[in-house]
């Protein structure tokens, strides 16, 4: 053994090796699970704790302790209950392992201080230890350290308890403070580093441009933003530079002399700026300039704060242009206005507002309760107003006088008005009547004309199918979904056989009205809402079924086709002697890669292939290796 001092020095360097490699490499163990770090964590302090138990210092003859409480109070306090699980384990091992009189009451005070460690842990509930945390962690594993002695032999204790009690506790209680400190430090010093992370990557993505320049106007820090505004590669490139780099002489000089200003009066500022860069362009920035002072509090720089307010701007233009309008607008406006205080009263009106109401215009005078006038509106048959529910009706108009709102009303007399409500400073309302009668009514009239327009231009007029542009879209629309949903999606092409005989036989007249009743057939067969039939052109149909495979369109097409025979349309020019149809069904089954363009021409090509085989037949696309398959009706032979 060596001289006490050296010993104590020793124990003291085992105590700061370990805690400086914890130190050094715990940011290693940051990206590992928690539980992963704490064990690593108990590890390295049991490490340690084996190693001073190998290192005793010897207080008196014969009277040998070590800092072995300071790796697991640590451990436990700092780490968690895994960490002093681990530590504590390793170190009452190697105790036991050791054996000697004293065997057990070491283990005894290796198991309370780990205790002490839990326990502090577990009080801190999540939050950072404290410097007072760390002094009573000491006085508590100092204090814990020394119940192992209780269970040493009587002899022992009297002998070695007075020489021990002291100098260990306080050994205990200075190694533990120290590394406490030493690992909060680190702590503090990790937290600061993550908070300037944190705070650099807020500013770098803050959308509003944020800099600092110093007392002669040069950029010494920027975030992107503030070089996207000012048309800058990168925020490099802001450094070292100033306004006058970027801007045109007199905005840069504008800019400047508000900063001065600033800097002179030491006070923080908010300004409305208009920007002119060098290719033309205008903006308006929102900007606060903030003097930006070192530690003794002198102004050393200018922090600028810009927020591009260029749309607010525009749209304030907009505004007051708006309203100008409209001022003049109501000025040569027959509008009625009215005002009531906040008690419901009426305080002021102009006549044209009494002239709007004319059964209860003698009752519309200043003093008037809004609700008497409501009452006696619904009363004269002025107002619609709900059966039974008059009261009802006046509440829901008085709460609304106290929010802004626009309605429109229907008078009994067949009259609309339109009213703005705006609440006034005092709790009272403001409110502008309007007679929209008219308006109404070419509303209604547009509308009504509208659809007789949508209907004229999707609907062909004579069979009352969708027309050739409305077909076209609702092919894209269907062909574009079953390509995202892969569903597959059929066409059939429908010509009516030998039409032109049929025309030239029975006349124009009866040849529309055989196109009505294929129609008509067509329309019972598209049964399903998203079914699209179509007046292809001339004696032309087109059918589009979605989520309907070549299978399925065989069937509906060869349904349609009976549908047709059995109308039992003559037809002198056929050689079927009734209208009869021929239809090409093509299908994309959602998965092949085919165009729009594709499907109609191989719908197009089975409908040659049914006509070209003797028509009123249904034909479906088949490459050209092999022959379209179809279906006719059997002959009897």
């Amino acid at each position: 053994m060596g001289s006490p001092w050296s010993e104590l020095l020793a124990n003291l360097a085992v105590v700061a090796m370990f805690v400086s490699v914890w130190i050094h490499t715990h940011v290693w163990l940051d990206r590992r699970p928690a539980a992963v770090k704490a064990t690593a964590f108990g590890l390295l302090m049991g490490a340690g704790a084996i190693i001073l138990m190998l290192t005793p210092m010897q207080l008196q003859p014969g009277v040998l302790v070590d800092l072995r409480a300071t790796m697991i109070a640590v451990a436990g306090f700092f780490g968690g209950p895994v960490a002093g699980i681990v530590a504590g384990v390793m170190a009452g091992a190697y105790r036991t392992f050791e054996g000697g009189v004293g065997a057990f009451a070491g283990a005894v005070g290796i198991a309370v201080t780990m205790l002490v460690g839990i326990v502090g842990n577990l009080a801190l509930r999540g939050r950072s230890p404290g410097m007072g945390d760390i002094m009573i962690l000491g006085v508590a594993a100092a204090g814990g350290s020394l119940l192992g002695f209780s269970v040493l032999p009587r002899s022992v204790i009297e002998t070695v308890l007075p020489k021990v009690v002291f100098p260990s506790s306080l050994l205990i209680f200075v190694s533990v403070a120290m590394s406490g400190l030493a690992i909060y430090q680190e702590r503090r010093r990790i937290e600061a580093l993550r908070s300037r992370r944190i705070f650099k990557a807020v500013v770098e993505t803050l959308p509003d441009c944020l800099n600092v320049k110093d007392l002669d106007g040069r950029f010494i820090a920027a975030n992107p933003a503030t070089a996207e505004l000012m048309q800058a590669a990168d925020t490099k490139a802001l450094i070292g530079k100033t306004d006058f780099d970027f801007y045109p002489p007199e905005t840069a000089r504008e800019f400047r002399e508000d900063e001065l200003a600033v800097l002179a009066s030491g006070v923080s500022s908010t300004i409305e700026q208009r920007l002119l860069h060098e290719d033309g362009t205008d903006a308006w920035l929102a900007t606060l300039k903030a003097p930006f002072r070192d530690k003794a509090g002198a102004v050393i720089g200018l922090i600028t704060h810009n927020r591009d307010i260029t749309l607010r701007k525009r749209l304030e233009t907009e505004l007051a242009e708006s309203q100008a309008r409209l001022g003049d607008a109501l000025t040569h406006m027959a509008d009625g206005l009215v005002m009531f205080d906040p008690d419901g009263r009426l305080v002021l009106c102009n006549a044209q507002y009494r002239a709007l109401f004319p059964k209860t215009a003698d009752i519309r005078v200043p003093g008037a309760d809004y609700r008497d006038i409501l009452r006696a509106s619904a009363a004269r048959g002025e107002s619609v107003t709900p059966p039974d529910a008059v009261e009802e009706w006046i509440a829901d108009i008085m709460a609304m006088q106290t929010v802004a709102n626009h309605r429109q009303v229907r008078f009994a007399d067949g009259r609309w008005l339109d009213v703005r409500t705006r609440p006034t400073g005092d709790g009272g309302s403001l409110s502008v009547f309007s007679d929209i009668t008219e308006a109404k009514q070419v509303e209604a009239e547009l509308l009504a004309a509208n659809e007789k327009l949508n209907l004229l231009a999707h609907r062909d007029g004579l069979t009352e199918l969708l027309t050739r542009r409305a077909f076209d879209e609702a092919l894209a629309r269907e062909f574009g979904r079953g390509r995202r949903t892969m569903a597959p999606v059929s066409l059939l092409i429908i010509d009516v056989d030998w039409f032109k005989r049929f025309n030239d036989h029975y006349g124009h007249p009866a040849g529309d009205e055989c196109l009505r009743a294929v129609s008509r057939c067509i329309e019972a067969t598209a049964r399903r809402p998203a079914d699209a039939a179509a007046r292809y052109g001339g004696e032309e149909f087109a059918l589009v079924l979605p989520e309907t495979d070549a299978r399925g369109a065989f069937v509906i097409a060869e349904t349609l086709r009976a549908r047709v025979r059995d109308l039992g349309l003559a037809h002198a020019g056929s050689e079927k002697g009734v209208v009869t149809v021929s239809i090409g069904v093509g299908t994309f089954d959602g998965s092949a890669d085919i165009e729009i363009a594709d499907l109609l021409r191989r719908a197009d090509e089975a409908l040659y292939g049914a006509k070209a085989a003797g028509r009123d037949r249904v034909h479906g696309w088949r490459p050209h290796l092999s022959e379209p398959r179809s279906t006719a009706p059997q002959r009897k032979a």
